[in-house]
């Protein structure tokens, strides 16, 4: 007896149907385990995949290329070595996306200005780094433009989550 033949006793079978089942069910699996490796890898935040790394002519910024709006997210700025004071101007995508938690170390001075933030920070004269923190306020594409002093500036693009 055919196992993938049709039958009618003891329950009335369609074996056509059924295989074109399996394989949908199997295709099914398969996005299930690839949906899985990506979340494994970072793609929806916090993975090998997310870790981005942006660099100009000095400034440098590493940041997660994908986020979720409720996290807290990590943006830490390398400032090549020069002056002791170093302005660090965020674009006012920024300002209106991002809410800042806290920032190390705190800078000598800030200013809002129409075309962004500035924040001023004393700097050993070999360089530093600046942690930033903040919640994203949206969700979806955010193009960010950051530049120290008067180098040319850095553009990034993060994707948040909802």
């Amino acid at each position: 007896m055919d196992e993938f033949a049709s039958r009618q006793y003891p329950v009335k079978e369609h074996m056509r149907f059924q295989r074109r089942m399996w394989v949908v069910e199997r295709i099914g699996w398969s996005v299930l385990a690839a949906i899985a490796l990506l979340g494994l890898t970072g793609l929806f935040g916090n993975g090998w995949l997310s870790r981005g790394n942006a660099a100009g002519n000095g400034l440098s910024v590493e940041y997660e290329r994908f986020e979720r709006a409720t996290r807290l997210s990590g943006f830490a700025f390398h400032f090549p070595p020069g002056g002791a004071e170093r302005t660090l101007h965020l674009n006012r995508a920024f300002q209106r996306n991002y809410e800042i938690s806290r920032i190390q170390p705190e800078p000598t001075r800030n200013q809002a200005e129409p075309d962004g933030l500035s924040l001023t920070f004393a700097l050993p004269p070999e360089g530093g780094t600046v942690m930033l923190w903040a919640h994203a306020r949206g969700y979806g594409i955010q193009h960010i433009i950051a530049r120290s002093d008067n180098e040319p500036p850095l553009s990034f693009s993060i994707l948040v989550y909802p």
